[in-house]
């Protein structure tokens, strides 16, 4: 929980952190209700099991909270995705095309996807109208 003007709150967003040789790296990010100041709390734990906790208000809270979600970009964009395990598994999806029918609606392509984003296409969705 945040606190700021003697008020304690909950924390609006909660942002994990890459370790950076520490067990757990997270910060909290909200604004006071009492007077909408920035407020945020960096929690580290390191490898002994101790626990430090940074609290920092205003335009340092919002430098805070912008430079964790650079690093967590950062961190994102270098993690592998997918598995050859993921290969087998298939969900489906549509895509909207440029293409329209006679009625001038978009036509809609059915996909089959894997949890690796290999996509193939099945074929075009029939749309039947009704005549009133």
């Amino acid at each position: 929980m945040l606190s700021c003007c003697g008020r304690q709150f909950y924390a609006a967003e909660k942002i994990l952190l890459p370790t950076r040789g520490k067990l757990y790296r997270c910060l909290e990010y909200g604004h006071c209700p009492n007077c909408s100041a920035a407020v945020s709390r960096l929690i580290e734990q390191d490898k002994n099991y101790d626990i430090q906790v940074k609290d920092r208000h205003g335009r340092k809270a919002d430098s805070a909270y912008e430079k964790a979600i650079l690093q967590r970009k950062k961190y994102l964009a270098t993690v592998p995705k997918g598995t050859k395990s993921g290969e087998n598994f298939y969900y489906g999806d549509f895509k909207k095309t440029r293409r329209v029918d006679e009625n001038n609606q978009p036509i809609y392509v059915q996909l089959r996807r894997n949890f690796n984003n290999k996509t193939e296409v099945l074929g075009d969705v029939v749309t039947h109208y009704q005549k009133i």
